[in-house]
């Protein structure tokens, strides 16, 4: 598809046209959208070829299998149909005399053009440098009856280009825009070789130095004409074939005179530079154009030519996106050719530092309207439609009053203007009671105000969750890792199954209250516990032991009588939590009862598991349950109802007494660590372990809406869990323990 940003740049040579679409990319670089290669059926100086016929026919070409249409173009001449100088203006300043610019430039042209100055198309391109006085004019002109003739194959194919340039100053354009240049304080030779002539520029961070030298491709070839008395045709095939030929060394001797010629035109033309240009160091030569695929002359002119950066061939377009067209093969065959086009394009798109020009003032004004052509004639026609309009209107007014449906249409639209008044009025009445909009409007805004609150809450169960003891044992990533790391303590103590700490949540339920106050966290919904060890199962509504209260050691014992007391035992008063205000007053509001299940592989006995890593939970869980910008907080018990606790825990049973949990059944199995190390009747389908000690536990808590009016207190000293392990154990508390299924 054709872009309107987009810009071709064609060059047509002597052996092929090379035309490459351009378009601006990220960070200062070009992408290259489509380019083409059409070579011609003969080379344009063959002395049988039909030069007019050949351009004529590539141009069709490229017209036919390519999508231009909308696109910009920017053509280019061969050297050795221009006129290039570069030359030094007197001291002038640019800001203050601009105007005198063009009139002392055009003098200049008038004395350095060999011409007529009306007979040519001429345009010039200033050079200047940050902090030098000194000005540098590059002046290019082409005989206007070359340059018509060259614009003619192009608008018998509907091509109308936006400017034209010179092959010298758009491989310029193109060294200086890619970052081929020698840098600060040096220059570039480039060296393109074409089919007839070779252009030499040298390239200065701001000034430029060409010149054409009459050898190219084709003078190899007729050194093989004349040495094996071929066919020009014939010898040019034979050239482009000598790397691989049996006659190679033949034919290289043959070329040998052409290669001693160009490279004693090209130190003459450095020389000559070197001369005038004391200045400037010369760092590098790069080497353009097909005639380089000529096994031996890039090495010849290396040999021959004493610059420090040595001969390198093009072999990448550095500020080219990568894309699927640069790396196609015909491309990456041709990048020799394609430096000119590439240059070309760049000007279009307004990144080049030379922007002459030599496109005719009439042509391009003619270019212009022709493009604009198209609009003025839509606006004509407007014009004439819109001025007959009011006419036929009228006409067809009057036919319509006319009519005997004019006392109908009256009627409707009578209709129309007392429908139009009432909506008048009840917008007057909407504009002065907006107080019900106002309310609608809140509304809609307070669906939004708590939607963060589930995620936070299931976020806050994992959070509050105790260590895994040892660490390393939550970093394990699949079965057999954990089988391995298991298998590796020989003394089968440090990975024991029931004190890991690791409680594995298999249903996690949240049930919205509108008042707290009234609702108890105990209060167990759906069937009734199962029975534990000592008998009768304690519910939610029979808090374990001393349901939260009573007194005890530092993170609880083993044996029971720790701070939430031992799994048996009457039940005694909850206290205020360490965050909460005087005595804690009721908790009041909506909110929400948080209900957890799972299993847990810690304890060997109700009283660790309530005393100890129940304790650390819940510590864990007002800590980080109370911090601020949750927009909601876990609230302090009800000083005056022991039941209605904030948070309780329901007598945890054996995960597999009686052998029905998950429908499995008790079978012998040796434990891991081979013989002697015992059977065991509920194995781990992982690890093989006992899981006769896993506990089935069900937690409940009451998650209050808002903030609370101060931060909770960090949890007591002997109730902190330790790293690696359930509290009472010793260490630091990571960020939670727990493990979702």
């Amino acid at each position: 598809m054709a872009s309107g940003n987009a810009v071709w740049g064609i060059d047509i040579g002597q052996c092929a046209l090379k035309a490459i679409k351009l378009r601006p990319a990220e960070g200062g670089k070009v992408e290259a959208v489509a380019f083409d290669v059409i070579e011609h059926a003969k080379i344009l100086s063959q002395p049988d070829a039909d030069r007019d016929e050949l351009i004529s026919s590539a141009l069709e070409k490229f017209a036919s299998r390519n999508e231009w249409q909308g696109d910009r173009f920017i053509v280019g001449v061969p050297g050795q149909q221009t006129f290039a100088r570069f030359c030094k203006m007197p001291p002038i300043d640019l800001k203050k005399d601009a105007k005198k610019i063009h009139d002392l430039v055009r003098y200049e042209a008038s004395q350095q053009i060999p011409f007529d100055i009306e007979d040519v198309v001429w345009d010039y391109q200033l050079f200047t440098s940050a902090g030098s006085p000194d000005i540098e004019v590059g002046i290019f002109a082409i005989r206007k009856d070359l340059i018509r003739k060259h614009l003619g194959f192009f608008a018998a194919v509907n091509i109308a280009p936006m400017g034209v340039q010179t092959i010298p100053a758009a491989l310029y354009n193109f060294c200086q825009f890619d970052g081929q240049a020698g840098g600060a304080g040096g220059a570039t030779i480039m060296i393109d070789v074409g089919a007839q002539n070779t252009d030499l520029i040298i390239v200065e961070a701001n000034a430029a130095w060409t010149r054409n030298i009459p050898l190219g491709g084709n003078s190899f070839t007729e050194a093989l004409v004349r040495a094996f008395k071929l066919s020009f045709a014939k010898a040019e095939s034979l050239k482009r074939s000598a790397a691989t030929s049996k006659y190679a060394r033949q034919i290289f001797q043959a070329m040998r005179p052409i290669f001693a010629d160009l490279v004693a035109e090209i130190q003459r033309s450095v020389g000559f530079y070197s001369s005038t240009h004391r200045d400037v160091e010369l760092k590098k030569v790069l080497a353009l154009g097909n005639a380089f695929r000529l096994p031996g002359l890039q090495k010849y002119l290396e040999n021959n030519l004493t610059i420090p950066g040595g001969v390198a061939k093009l072999e990448k377009f550095n500020q080219l996106v990568p894309t699927a067209t640069i790396n196609a093969p015909q491309f990456t065959e041709n990048i020799l050719s394609f430096a000119a086009a590439y240059g070309l394009a760049l000007q279009g798109l307004g990144l080049a530092p030379i922007r002459a020009s030599l496109l005719p003032a009439e042509l391009a004004r003619i270019a212009v309207w022709q493009k604009k052509r198209p609009f003025f004639i839509a606006t004509a026609a407007s014009l004439l439609i819109a001025a007959g309009i009011p006419w036929i209107a009228n006409g067809l007014d009057s036919q319509a009053l006319a009519s005997d449906q004019a006392s109908q249409g009256s009627a409707k639209v009578d209709q129309i203007v007392n429908e139009a008044k009432r909506f008048q009025d009840e917008f007057r009445k909407a504009q002065t009671d907006t107080a019900q909009r106002d309310t609608d409007v809140k509304s809609l805004l307070k669906l939004q105000e708590h939607k963060l609150v589930l995620p936070r809450i299931a976020a806050l169960v994992n959070e509050a969750l105790p260590p895994i003891n040892p660490p390393e044992l939550a970093q394990v990533a699949s079965g057999a890792e954990l089988k391995k790391l298991i298998e590796s303590d020989p003394s089968k103590t440090k990975y024991a199954r029931w004190e890991r700490g690791q409680f594995i949540v298999e249903s996690l339920k949240v049930e919205y209250v509108s008042n707290l106050e009234t609702a108890d966290v105990n209060a167990a919904t759906g069937a009734r516990p199962e029975a534990g060890p000592g008998g009768r199962g304690s519910p939610m509504g029979e808090p374990a032991g001393g349901a939260f209260g009573g007194g005890g050691g530092k993170g609880g014992g083993k044996g029971g009588g720790g701070r939430f007391g031992g799994p048996t035992g009457p039940a005694a008063p909850s206290t205020p939590s360490a965050g909460s205000k005087g005595g804690g007053a009721p908790t009041t509001g909506a909110g929400f009862i948080v209900r957890a299940e799972g299993r847990l592989l810690y304890g060997r006995n109700q009283a660790e598991v309530i005393g100890e890593w129940f304790n650390s939970f819940r510590e864990n869980l007002l800590m980080r349950g109370r911090e601020a910008g949750l927009g909601f907080h876990i609230p302090d018990d009800d000083p005056k109802d022991a039941a209605k606790t904030a948070i309780a825990i329901q007598t945890p049973v054996k995960y597999y007494q009686g052998g029905t949990a998950l429908g499995l059944q008790p079978v012998e199995f040796q434990q891991p660590g081979g013989p002697g190390a015992g059977l065991v009747l509920f194995p781990d389908p992982v690890t093989g372990e006992d899981m006769s000690t896993d506990w089935k536990v069900k937690l409940a808590f009451k998650v209050k809406l808002g903030e609370k009016g101060a931060v909770a207190a960090e949890p007591e000293a002997g109730n902190k869990p330790g790293p690696g392990g359930p509290p009472g154990r010793g260490g630091a508390k990571p960020a939670g323990g727990g493990k979702t299924p």
